[in-house]
């Protein structure tokens, strides 16, 4: 920068100004190159503008007076009545949203009571139809009795750690949505207690549940039961749950069916050299007596199923067309609405070819003892020797129909454990747990 000396009194005036005028450019010279530097001084200190918040497992709704809603949402539906349907941990909205928090514990706190009221004549039916034929450690009868005596609390229904939440149309501005694996993760963190799961960074979330021992990759969707309020249900959505919880408990309530007949579906696999010739010539020639098909097996399979007071029953139904083209497995959850009067509640269907099985499928089924017990099953009943290549089309085919099986089953497992009471949770009155859904 120039130097710029002061003499005003040996220059003449005309001079003067020119060093006056100078002088002013210097000085704003001065004032910019300053400003310059202290404002990069502050950037440098500022974290970058486009660094991402990190990602969490919650979802998001943004409300039409700025407010965000951090949760899980069950269920959108459109048009002039749309609305959002979400769960919301209670101890969170009472922190971030004081005001919706209060309002929607006020519309829970109106239906619990008439859902306690309830819940506590269903209770009551169940254990007295149940009780009957029950063990005396049975672990349903032994649930309900814990829950009754939970019912007369008042605290019991005043405050759980979870808020259904109804927002409608007009009350949405946005909404961001995650993969089900993240909203696993997040239903996971809320059945462990994990503090701030909200807001918690995947990967933290991640390591902390692995700590509690569950798998970050899995695929069951975890039961809320224990953490939501009650709430009056109509009579059909309440026997579903049931039925979905008995047959958590009681292995006998499933059966496969094919063509005519009914079994018993037994997934630890029996012999088929238990049945003796006799009973097997009694059910092959059911399928070729006309008079058979007049009666459906499956009614007298349920009403001994409704005799011991049961209202619920699983039934795999199996169809292999006569070409072998395909095997068809249909799973199907009954449910008894009233005397007799079965209807199917929820049905998962799942088809696979032979031709979608590598080659070698079905060879190790050679050396399984329940196929040579077929095998000699046939031969035994006069129908002559099989030949060697429709033995490995009917192993292929078994493979086939494993395969299948396999899939339906996995996919009705998944929503009886949607459906099924918390009867596995700790009978300590903690409603919440670490166990894995479905399993003991």
């Amino acid at each position: 920068m120039r130097k710029i000396h002061i003499r005003t009194a040996l220059y003449p005036p005309a001079e003067a100004g020119d060093f006056t005028a100078e002088l002013v450019m210097a000085t704003r010279v001065i004032m910019i190159c300053g400003t310059l530097i202290l404002a990069g001084s502050l950037m440098a200190l500022q974290k970058p503008a486009n660094k991402a918040a990190p990602a969490t497992a919650t979802e998001r709704v943004t409300l039409r007076d700025g407010s965000v809603v951090l949760g899980l949402v069950t269920a959108v539906s459109t048009g002039p009545r749309g609305a959002v349907e979400l769960l919301v941990r209670r101890d969170w909205a009472e922190s971030h949203l004081k005001t919706w928090a209060g309002k929607w514990s006020r519309a829970i706190e109106a239906g619990s009571k008439l859902a306690a009221r309830q819940r506590r004549e269903r209770l009551g039916a169940w254990r007295g139809e149940r009780a009957a034929s029950a063990p005396a450690d049975d672990r349903i009868v032994a649930w309900i009795d814990q829950e009754l005596k939970r019912l007369d609390d008042p605290a019991f229904t005043a405050r759980t750690a979870l808020m259904p939440v109804h927002l409608s149309r007009s009350d949405v501005r946005g909404l961001f949505r995650q993969p089900p694996l993240n909203t696993r993760l997040l239903q996971l963190g809320w059945l462990c207690g994990l503090p701030e799961v909200e807001t918690m960074p995947l990967e933290d979330l991640k390591d902390a549940l692995e700590g509690r021992g569950f798998a970050v990759d899995g695929n069951q969707t975890p039961s809320l039961a224990g953490l939501l309020p009650l709430f009056p249900e109509p009579a059909l959505s309440w026997l579903g749950r049931r039925a979905a919880t008995e047959l958590a408990v009681d292995s006998d309530l499933r059966v496969i069916r094919y063509q005519n007949m009914v079994l018993p579906d037994l997934k630890t696999g029996q012999a088929l050299d238990r049945l003796n010739v006799s009973s097997a010539l009694a059910e092959v020639a059911k399928l070729f007596d006309p008079e058979q098909g007049k009666e459906d097996p499956l009614v007298s399979t349920l009403k001994k199923v409704g005799d011991r007071g049961r209202v619920g029953a699983l039934v795999t139904r199996l169809d292999i067309p006569a070409d072998m083209s395909q095997a068809t497995i249909e799973a199907t959850m009954w449910v008894r609405v009233g005397g007799d009067r079965w209807v199917p509640f929820v049905t998962r269907s799942v088809s696979v070819r032979p031709d979608e099985l590598p080659a070698e499928a079905g060879r190790n089924l050679v050396a399984d003892p329940q196929v040579q017990s077929a095998f000699s099953l046939v031969e035994a009943l006069g129908l002559g020797t099989i030949p060697p290549e429709f033995k490995q089309r009917s192993l292929k085919m078994g493979a086939t129909t494993e395969k299948a099986l396999g899939v339906a089953r996995a996919a009705i497992s998944q929503d009886l454990n949607t459906l099924m009471l918390p009867i596995f949770e700790n009978p300590s009155g903690d409603r919440g747990g670490d166990r894995q859904p479905g399993k003991p």
